[in-house]
This record gives structure tokens, sequence and C-alpha cells, in this order.
């Protein structure tokens, strides 16, 4: 069977194992503490699911069929009106800003249209491991940039600007950031959007912001968007969901913002891959969106719920004089360093088996990482994350003696 060699040189997607082999034990009878996949288990905005509810029989009609291929024309009014508010910026509805099934594929639109063979896309390590998948399965090529984990996982301005070549055409930048949970600093970002625009070399360069996780954060603001910044407005690609931040992963809803010019671009890679993203839940959205007072005590009250989570899940991790942890800003997972020797591959597998406890090896993430694990606290009560900690802290103190 002839495969294209672009998509055997992808590497298959690294949670399947680990997942698997949790499925098995669940099926034995074991009883599990899941802290791997990030997803959040709490149910969808009551206004989302009182539109599904409440609809008329003639839009389930409507609902039937195929939405319009950037998405409906009154989900994207709303769209921008929300976009507005929690990122900063001001698009078109019309021509800056495609509804797509998912973050993922926003992503993948955008890479598509972006990347021939050879290019390369600049990624920021511990990276968002689909990304990796998607530029390696376009025959694309990585170039990493290594975050420090002293600093926060952050690189410095100039490792950035140095990894240019002139095959680069985009710069991804994922914020929140997963795996890791921080939030990039505004300083950060305003610095790097300085250089940049500043660096003759990237004046053709994209940078294409992941912000899935942007309702998802700790402080007292929203996390920052480099394409409020008027500088790089031009060339600044933003993809969002609503996958996490309203618990609606299985609807696939995400957006992606941009120039027009490049919007119209992405519509072709849209329409010949998926047509629309889900007419159904398309309708829904927009009907929740309308509600800005619901949806933003949603938020809300969806962000404490975490904060809670995240304490009851660090607590344990932080008192551990073995690891190393990182408070996140944001998201709903934490990137925590294991003692130097330990492979977090082996330690991942052998916590599953003896303590029932399920996390993710750093490696997907990039292979500086080898020593890290990815531990989410989407999902859980407080009790429940407390005791899973207790347990991969105990495992880990017998390693290490």
């Amino acid at each position: 069977m002839h495969c294209a060699p672009r998509v055997l040189r992808t590497d298959p997607p690294p949670l399947t194992p680990i997942m698997q082999r949790a499925a098995e034990l669940r099926d034995r009878g074991r009883s599990l503490y899941v802290l791997g996949q990030a997803m959040v288990d709490y149910a969808p905005p009551g206004v989302f699911l009182e539109a599904m509810r409440s609809a008329g029989s003639s839009d389930w009609q409507d609902l039937h069929g195929y939405a319009p291929d950037p998405g409906r024309e009154d989900l994207r009014v709303e769209l921008s009106g929300y976009v507005e508010r929690s990122f900063g910026l001001k698009v078109d509805p019309d021509q800056e800003l495609l509804v797509t099934p998912g973050a993922n594929h926003a992503a993948y639109t955008a890479l598509t249209v972006l990347l021939e063979e050879e290019g390369e896309v600049v990624l920021i390590s511990p990276y968002y491991f689909n990304h990796e998948m998607s530029i390696s399965a376009l025959g694309g090529t990585v170039r990493l940039v290594s975050g420090r984990a002293g600093h926060a996982f952050l690189p410095s301005i100039d490792q950035v600007l140095s990894a240019w070549t002139p095959r680069t055409r985009a710069l991804i930048l994922v914020h929140p950031n997963n795996p890791t949970g921080v939030c990039y600093p505004e300083a950060f970002l305003r610095e790097l959007a300085d250089a940049i625009a500043d660096d003759s070399r990237w004046q053709d360069t994209w940078i294409l912001c992941d912000q899935t996780y942007q309702e998802i954060y700790f402080g007292d603001r929203p996390p920052f968007s480099l394409a409020s910044l008027g500088a790089l407005k031009d060339r600044v690609l933003t993809i969002s969901s609503f996958s996490k931040s309203m618990g609606l992963a299985g609807w696939r809803l995400g957006f992606l913002c941009g120039p027009a010019a490049f919007v119209k671009e992405a519509l072709k890679i849209q329409d010949s891959s998926v047509i629309c993203a889900p007419h159904a839940a398309q309708w829904a959205l927009c009907r929740a969106l309308q509600n800005v007072a619901a949806c933003d005590a949603y938020f809300a009250e969806k962000r404490e719920l975490l904060v809670a989570r995240r304490d009851a899940l660090l607590a344990p991790l932080e008192q551990a004089r073995c690891l190393e942890v990182v408070r996140p800003g944001g998201a709903c997972f934490a990137f925590v360093g294991l003692p130097d020797g330990l492979d977090a591959g082996v330690f991942a597998a052998e916590l599953l088996e003896s303590s029932d406890v399920v996390v993710v090896p750093g490696a997907p993430f990039g292979t500086d990482w080898k020593h890290y694990l990815r531990v989410s606290f989407g999902s859980g009560s407080d009790s429940y994350l407390a005791e899973a900690a207790r347990r991969l802290v105990e495992f880990a103190e017998r390693r290490v003696q």
C-alpha cells in the first residue's frame, strides 16, 4: 500500500497508547485517577442547551443542511462581538472570520494555506503536539525554540528571532500554553511584537496565535492578544475554540480570525475538507453568545471551579521536594518536572500500573522534556485530584529513594 512519505513520517497520536491501556485497566474493574487528556467534565452553558432544546421545527429543518462555508452569518456577527470583548480584536465578520470545526482544524487550515514542501514553522518547545503533527503531515519542517524551565518555559526574544531562515513561513504561539498552562506576559508579547516588526527578515512571516484557552485564565485580565497590536495586525492569525471554555468538545466549534485576503484562501481549504462546522451547533452557539451576561457568568464560574481544582491538585505536588512545579496561570493542566534520571515515559507507565493514576509524559511536547509530566485538572472533584496527586508524589518518592 502506497502512502505519502510526509504522512508516514508523521508520528501517530501520542496519547493513544496510555489512554488505551487505561481503558483496558478500567474494563478489568480498576478505578483510575485520570489526569491525562486535557478535557473538562462540566456541562455546556445553560443558554446553549436551552437553545438546542427550544429550536422550532422550521429551524431544525434548516439545520439538517449545510451551513454557509465560512459559518452562519448571524454567528459570525456574534463572534465578532465576542472576539472584541474577550480578545480585544476588531474583525469584519464577513471577511476576517471563519467558523471552524474546532481550533485544531483552524490551525490545520491555516498551515495548509501557508506551507509548501520544506516550508518551516517555528514552534516554542514545549509545544502542542498536534501542531507538530500537522506541520509534518503537510510536508513542512519544524524549527524549535526551547523555552527555559527556570523562566516559566518562555524563550528569550533573541532565541525566537534567530530561528528565522529564508524558508520560515510561520511562528506559532500557544497562549495560554499547552502543555504548561503558562500565560505569556503582556510585556513579553509586546517586546516580541516590536522585535519582529523591526526585523526585516520576518516581514513576510505569519504569526499564528493559538488561544484555545482564552477564557480559562486565573489572573485579573484575559490573556493578551498579539493581533491587537497594530504593527503586526496584517500578519497575525488568531484561532480559538469553545471545546474547553464552554465544554463543547464534541460539538466541534472554533474559529479563525485574520486578514481578509488570508481568510479567503483558508475558505478554499475548509470547503475542500469539511465544508463547514456542524450547523446545529453553530445555531445554538449563536444564541448563547447573544446572552452576553449569561456567558460571562458561566466563564467566571468555571474559572473559579478550575482554580479550586488546580489548587487541590498542586498542593501535594508543590510540597514534594522531588518534583518541580510551575503554577499555571491558565488552561487546565500543569507541567511537572521529575528528578533527573527519571524518564517520564517509563514513570507514567509504571505509575498507571502500580498506582492507578493516568498522566501524560512530556516527550510528545518536545524531546527536551523527557523528565516532565503533563497533569490535567479539568475533570474530577477536589478530593479526587488531591488523592491522585498524593499517589503521584508517593510513587515519585519511592523511585528516588
